[in-house]
């Protein structure tokens, strides 16, 4: 998670849960960046209650409400391993941890024992932070205004350029996009 909905509300009262996810996932997808912290990553763990996290090894450096990565838990099917998929595979946000455990927030995984997983952390630059934000205050500041080509109100006139597929992403200018420049990785 890039902010907490509780901060993302303090700019815009109607957001969601699932408009942040979106942001992140659309991030993540135009950079081609997991923004992972490689230092930070525990292998092999066993999930409980389709929401716990159990691990053989101690935890260290991660918190509650920071975003983790889980990765590589292929499902065991019939006479092998089906690797097509990651059953569990995807981002969770920690709601809490101990020693040994993690529990994760509105988290349904299988449950199962995963020698092949690991969990990664996430960590996103204060710069990413602030674009999240910055978008969020255009949807607030603009989003009566989409659609408006011209207006004229006595002797002020307001126009407004053309978003066409070139001059937008994801429905916002992309000129507000370019906090991510120097986070775009090439793709292999």
């Amino acid at each position: 998670m890039i902010i907490t909905l509780d901060e993302a509300q303090k700019i815009n009262p109607v957001l969601t849960q699932e408009t942040l996810d979106g942001l992140e996932q659309s991030i993540r997808a135009l950079t081609h960046n997991k923004f992972q912290n490689l230092n930070i990553r525990f292998y092999q763990f066993k999930v409980t209650n389709d929401n716990t996290l159990e691990f053989n090894d101690s935890l260290s450096f991660l918190r509650v409400g920071e975003t983790i990565e889980i990765s590589n838990t292929w499902s065991q099917t019939g006479s092998g391993l089906n690797q097509d998929m990651g059953v569990n595979d995807g981002l969770y946000v920690i709601e809490e941890i101990t020693d040994k455990t993690i529990k994760l927030k509105d988290a349904e995984l299988f449950n199962g024992n995963f020698q092949s997983a690991f969990i990664t952390k996430i960590s996103y630059p204060p710069d990413i932070v602030e674009g999240v934000k910055r978008l969020l205050q255009y949807d607030v500041s603009m989003g009566d205004k989409l659609g408006i080509k011209s207006e004229s109100i006595a002797r002020m006139n307001i126009t407004y350029y053309d978003m066409n597929s070139s001059e937008s992403i994801n429905g916002y200018p992309a000129s507000l996009f370019g906090f991510l420049k120097k986070y775009k990785k090439m793709r292999w």
